[in-house]
């Protein structure tokens, strides 16, 4: 009976031994590492999609009022627009009419009620340049064959700028024509007398 009493009260002391020395030094009941910081590694990932559009307050816009006679003036003017894409981009034209059309009613052979025209498309990227031309003819909805840039751009049509571009101010749209040559497809034509008119229509999108 005293032997068990003696051997309670010796582990009793060493437990409180053990639970005492919780912040001591290391010894007999404490264990200690060099380094006790734990390295825990969880891996975190996320995603940017793409954004372009054009800059606020940089959309293309305006009208222009050719000078003249077309059939006897040069004439080109300039659009100015900013891009806003921190992706690859596309951007494309649509002619509504195909050229500078009238709608004087067209009755007598050897005239014609619609003039061609040129397009030309600048996009100035942060790294890279991009520039291509069209005849108005190829840019509208009905025509058999794309320039190059007939949009409405999407991912795949559209002139193509291959990198990022933001407050980046040279990109435009120059319209322009020599004075219209009476002699078209080997054949005398005239213009017929009347108001030409034709909208284009610029849009753009990321081309990731």
């Amino acid at each position: 009976m005293r032997k068990t009493r003696f051997a309670s009260v010796a582990m009793a002391a060493a437990l409180a031994a053990v639970a005492s020395s919780a912040g001591a030094a290391c010894g007999q009941y404490v264990t200690c590492y060099e380094n006790d910081t734990l390295t825990l590694r969880i891996p975190v990932t996320a995603s940017v999609g793409g954004r372009c559009q054009f800059a606020t307050g940089g959309a293309p816009s305006g009208s222009y009022t050719i000078p003249g006679y077309i059939d006897t003036t040069t004439w080109s003017n300039d659009f100015q627009f900013t891009i806003d894409c921190n992706t690859p981009a596309r951007v494309g034209v649509v002619s509504a009419n195909g050229g500078l059309k009238t709608g004087a009613a067209i009755t007598d052979a050897g005239y014609l009620g619609i003039a061609p025209y040129d397009v030309a498309l600048f996009l100035d990227g942060n790294t890279a340049d991009v520039s291509g031309a069209c005849a108005a003819s190829s840019l509208s909805a009905a025509a058999g064959t794309d320039c190059g840039f007939r949009g409405p751009a999407s991912t795949t049509r559209g002139l193509f700028m291959p990198g990022p571009s933001q407050g980046q101010t040279g990109s435009k749209l120059t319209v322009s024509a020599p004075a219209y040559a009476t002699t078209q497809a080997g054949a005398t034509t005239t213009l017929v007398s009347g108001s030409y008119t034709d909208t284009l229509t610029i849009t753009i999108a990321a081309a990731p």
